[in-house]
């Protein structure tokens, strides 16, 4: 299906602009996403799930009579030309006159390598293979997993192509695969989760029996868990826990944000934000990252941004239409949620950036604390725009310097632009989560804990 959409990008978009031009569009685009994907799930040994799918559409816009108008389908044919700009020009004429951005005549790319063909090549039976090695390496590993609640291997590709009207025709193709185990652990009525995923693009870098072995060994050390008295205490977020952390306020980095007064960072840029030790990037082009694309969904070419430096807020994140509003560049984070979907501001690898030291010399500054591995809530437990939250926390008490014994059913409570400031240092080893947000072990000097 990828030479189909390599023949679409090329062949069905440049027709649908050139009619549009014919018909009285004053200028156009199309955007073109073909998605393939295979997952399989494994319960008690067997295949509970199995399932290929591949979907692909076009969304069109074009400006009529001053007016941008809108339409898509999935119909990958010359004969769904007609319905496409008629559409287009219907929506256009309902539509109040609105400040538009335009068609982009593109940038130059660099060179792409996020498609790996010999990922494509492992055949099915040996994918199910491996996802079963997974399942039994996590049964195995501890007596205490009694059951996994998911195990999962998949695969997915995406081709996206952009033409329009300006000379702008550019396609990309990105794949990856992912192992996934999320174990129950339980001793004596009591029971606890644990989950670790893999993901790459290169199957050699796989470990089946490592994947579900450590999932398993997440739940088994939180078995036996209890809270600890309320206080303030230093913490060391872990990796996840950081990486959640900053997923959850990612957003008041974008420019549009600020332009609505959603976020505390207006006026900000040059200040510090943060403590000497926090650097944040947000780069679309990391070599294998989750997040990395050649250009985003306006056609601009992707960069390497640093968003702070040192503590100082260099950049927000922008968009075209955004972007003017400022009167800078977009910085490439114009994105598209969805084949029908407008053009938002998202991240790509969006992460802090490795420290000098490592976890073990962490813990050894900090003396005793809390290491957190989990935090729960974070849907309702965070505001956004003050930069306050209140989380459901887990993970392991520090005393003198080690890990000492599970902890559960506490709440940490502080605020995000405070943590940042609050930052004391930060390990060697970025986590990545599937979104491309990721960060290393984070030591933070002081948080509020409730718990007896």
């Amino acid at each position: 299906m990828a030479e189909e959409g390599e023949r679409v990008t090329k062949t069905l978009q440049r027709k649908i602009i050139a009619d549009a031009l014919e018909s009285g569009f004053e200028e156009a685009e199309v955007y073109y996403q073909e998605t393939e994907g295979f997952e399989v799930l494994i319960m008690e040994g067997e295949v509970s799930n199995f399932e290929n799918s591949q979907e692909a559409g076009i969304s069109f816009r074009g400006r009529y009579h001053g007016k941008m108008g809108y339409a898509h389908t999935e119909k990958l044919v010359e004969e769904s030309i007609p319905y496409l700009l008629e559409t287009a020009k219907e929506n256009a004429e309902i539509l109040s006159l609105a400040e538009e951005e335009g068609i982009y005549s593109g940038d130059v790319y660099g060179l792409w390598n996020g498609y790996v063909p010999s990922l494509e090549e492992m055949g099915i039976e040996e994918r199910i293979d491996m996802a079963k090695r997974m399942e039994r390496a996590a049964l195995s590993s501890t007596g205490n997993v009694a059951q996994l609640d998911y195990c999962m291997l998949g695969m997915h590709k995406v081709t996206i192509g952009i033409t329009n009207s300006a000379g702008l025709h550019a396609v990309y193709t990105k794949n990856g695969a992912m192992g996934y185990v999320s174990a129950i652990a339980r001793k004596n009525g009591e029971t606890k989760t644990g989950d670790f995923f893999w993901k790459g693009q290169d199957w050699r870098t796989f470990n089946p029996e490592e994947t579900g072995q450590t999932a398993a060994k997440r739940a088994a050390a939180l078995l036996g868990a209890s809270s600890v008295p309320s206080g303030v205490y230093s913490v060391i977020l872990d990796g996840r826990a950081m990486t959640a952390l900053l997923s959850a306020f990612s957003s008041v980095f974008f420019a549009e944000s600020v332009q609505k007064g959603f976020s505390l960072l207006a006026g900000k840029s040059g200040e510090r934000i943060g403590a000497g030790c926090v650097t944040i990037r947000d780069d679309g082009l990391l070599e294998r990252g989750y997040a990395s694309v050649p250009f985003d969904s306006e056609g601009v070419g992707a960069k390497n941004k640093v968003v702070v430096e040192d503590g100082v807020l260099k950049t927000l994140l922008y968009n075209r239409k955004t972007a003017k509003v400022d009167g800078v560049e977009s910085t490439g984070n114009g994105f598209k949620g969805g084949l029908t979907a407008p053009i938002k501001t998202a991240c790509t690898n969006f992460y802090i950036t490795a420290g000098k030291q490592t976890r073990a010399q962490l813990l050894e500054q900090m003396g005793d604390g809390l290491y957190i591995t989990g935090l729960m809530g974070l849907h309702a437990g965070v505001n956004v725009v003050s930069g306050d939250f209140s989380l459901s926390a887990e993970g392991f008490l520090v005393e003198e310097e080690r890990l000492t014994h599970g902890v559960e059913q506490i709440t940490i409570a502080g605020n995000f632009y405070q943590l940042l400031m609050d930052i004391r240092g930060i390990a060697d080893d970025v986590f990545f989560a599937q979104s491309g947000k990721g960060s290393p072990d984070v030591w933070v000097k002081a948080l509020s804990v409730a718990g007896e």
